[in-house]
Order: structure tokens, then C-alpha cells, then sequence
């Protein structure tokens, strides 16, 4: 009778156990590289303050949001900081420009804000982040070269 059953028990438990097995570090240890170091200052909504380079959201180093029906970015270099805040189930980000002003934009709630601390990777969803302050944006040296 259990030789019946084996072939599934064996079908069922190994991609169980597979998966239960990996390949180095967790998911947090996979954080995209951007292709600019940022650094910023996050600080989550139970106020713990973190500080990181490598920064950015989904891979990108720009704020990208809804304002009416249209869709913006706005590049980090161009950024203060960043408030977020919760408003009838939609993620607001204020942010304060470098230039002066600021401008809200209705953000994605699933994206992630990513980066390295000094003892490894961070990642926070950013519906879960009260501000974001830049503290520090360094751009790839241009190509010199003759077009």
C-alpha cells in the first residue's frame, strides 16, 4: 500500500524542499544596482532612521508619481527630501525641490526604496517610509569623447 502512495509523496516534497534551500543570501541581499550612487537618509513610519548609499526605488534613481492624469518623474538630483503620507488609500509623496518649491504626486505603494547600509542591504516598501531626505547624489563621469 505505501508503494502506491510513494511517487506522490516524493512528487509533492521535493519542490518543497528545493525551495526551502537557496543559493546565498535572502532576498534583501538582491537589491538593484543603480547606475548612480545616492545617498539618503530614510525614516520609516515607527521613526527609526536609516542611513544608506546606493539608494534607489525599483533600480531608478528618480520619484515617479501621478499628478492628475499625467505621469511624472522627478530625478533625485533635483530633490530636498521626500514626504510620505497616507491620504483615502493613496500613497502621497511631497517633495521639497532643490531649487525651491515642492510638489506632491500620487506614488505606487508597492515600490520599494532600496540601498546599503553600513552593515548590508536595505529594502522598504515606501507606502511603509515617512520621509526620505538626499543627502548626496554623485553622476558617472561623461564620456569625454568626440560625438
Amino acid at each position: 500500500m505505501m508503494k502506491k502512495y510513494l511517487p506522490v509523496l516524493v512528487f509533492i516534497a521535493v519542490p518543497i524542499i528545493l525551495a526551502m534551500g537557496g543559493s546565498g543570501g535572502g532576498p534583501a541581499d538582491r537589491i538593484p544596482a543603480p547606475a548612480r550612487n545616492v545617498g539618503a537618509i530614510f525614516i520609516d513610519q515607527n521613526d527609526i532612521v536609516t542611513e544608506c548609499t546606493g539608494v534607489s526605488i525599483d533600480g531608478n534613481t528618480f520619484l515617479e508619481g501621478k499628478k492628475g492624469q499625467g505621469t511624472y518623474t522627478i530625478d533625485f538630483d533635483k530633490i530636498k527630501s521626500v514626504v510620505f503620507k497616507m491620504n483615502n488609500g493613496e500613497l502621497l509623496g511631497t517633495a521639497k525641490l532643490v531649487g525651491g518649491g515642492e510638489t506632491t504626486l500620487v506614488l505606487d505603494k508597492n515600490k520599494k526604496a532600496y540601498g546599503r547600509t553600513q552593515f548590508g542591504s536595505f529594502q522598504i516598501r515606501i507606502a511603509n517610509l515617512k520621509k526620505m531626505t538626499i543627502i548626496s547624489v554623485s553622476n558617472p563621469e561623461k564620456n569625454s569623447g568626440t560625438k
